[in-house]
């Protein structure tokens, strides 16, 4: 009985040591759960626009010259639910996956950010209208996309998405993760 107290003691100390078996990701509930994210915003800007414009016709006698400004609250990032797991191994714990083109998920200008600065109106003119406030303020916008397209913000959004999915991966469990981008593009 006495040389069986060791080899007990042992077989204690061996099973408390030892590591249990890691166990095998769910990669069923971790797509779900990538996918439930819905539109993952991972870049957020402000933009700050002037824009300048006169109105003088040759039918006119004066003009109608503007000053406004205005800024713009833009969030991009990618649609999780568009996500392509192509090659899933739990058992490796290797995963591969392309991500959707990054799109603008929120653009907004409130219109208290509208401001104008500056509007002269000639003698013989009318002062701006409503409507014509309106266009100007479109064209405002239309201008302030075309800035947003000129900007690393699609690199920055896909890298910051990479980023993030790469982190998520890795938490539940996967260790191979390869992430490739989509090559059509919103943009």
């Amino acid at each position: 009985m006495k040389s069986l107290i060791p080899i007990y003691i042992s077989v204690l100390l061996l099973s408390a040591c030892s590591k249990p078996e890691e166990a095998e990701i769910n990669a069923n509930k971790v797509i779900e759960s990538v996918k439930a994210m819905a539109k993952l915003g991972t870049t957020e800007y402000t933009f700050n626009k002037v824009v300048a414009g006169q109105d003088n016709q040759w039918y006119t006698i004066g003009s109608r010259k503007f000053i406004m400004t205005c800024k713009a609250h833009v969030i991009a990032g990618i649609d999780a639910s568009q996500i392509q797991f192509t090659d899933v191994k739990p058992k490796e714990k290797s995963i591969k996956l392309t991500i959707p083109a990054v799109e603008l998920i929120t653009f907004d200008i409130p219109p208290d950010e509208f401001t104008i600065t500056d509007a002269e109106v000639g003698t013989f003119r009318k002062n701006f209208t409503n409507q014509e406030w309106e266009k100007i303020q479109q064209k405002a916008e239309k201008a302030i996309v075309e800035d947003i397209k000129k900007y690393n913000i699609k690199v920055e959004t896909e890298k910051n998405a990479k980023l993030f999915l790469d982190r998520l991966l890795r938490s539940a469990g996967f260790i191979a993760i390869e992430i490739n981008t989509s090559p059509e593009g919103k943009f």
